[in-house]
């Protein structure tokens, strides 16, 4: 591009700047981010120059709105790859939460009550418990395993979490797999 194609970009610029600004805005909500991109713009006319691209840009304004788009999007993609300070802060508070001595005493607690839970529901139903929440197996693998149906299965650990959530008298986290059939 020669020095006065790009000296006529920048004058469209400036005649063109609080629609160009206006247009920005309502595509991406902001203003501020909208005067950003179009100063972004400016300054991206400087490598513009002896590009050799003059030929091709039959209409100036709608090339000069492309490239603010262009930088715009650019700008919002490389942002979102960066957390946001109150996302940073959100995480060292949990850090700050998961060492608190208290969290920690109570977790050990409910860890020993469950275990000594773990012991007292019968040998079929703590099998049962032990391969679904920590082997991971699916019902079906377990009820091969143990030569049960798969509605036995259900049954044993829906039975296993109520007596855990009795001991612990909270609710546990909702199961993981297929939901037995209701009968009526």
């Amino acid at each position: 591009m020669t020095e006065s194609f790009v000296a006529m970009l920048r004058r469209l610029l400036v005649a063109d700047y609080g629609s160009l600004k206006q247009r920005l805005a309502r595509r991406f909500g902001s203003s501020d981010f909208a005067g950003e991109v179009l100063h972004e713009a400016w300054l991206h006319l400087n490598h513009l120059e002896g590009s050799g691209a003059e030929a091709s840009v039959r209409n100036p304004a709608a090339y000069l709105y492309r490239l603010a788009l262009n930088i715009a999007v650019d700008q919002k993609r490389a942002d979102s790859r960066w957390l946001a300070k109150a996302e940073i802060e959100s995480y060292c508070s949990l850090a700050v939460n998961e060492l608190d001595p208290g969290r920690v005493a109570e977790a050990r607690s409910e860890l020993s009550t469950l275990s000594r839970a773990l012991e007292n529901i019968p040998p079929r139903r703590r099998a049962i418990f032990v391969a679904s929440r920590l082997e991971n197996l699916s019902h079906k693998e377990i009820a091969e395993r143990y030569g049960v149906t798969v509605r036995i299965v259900d049954r044993e650990l829906k039975a296993a979490l109520d007596y855990f959530s009795e001991v612990l008298e909270k609710k546990l986290a909702p199961r993981r797999g297929p939901r037995p059939l209701k009968t009526s």
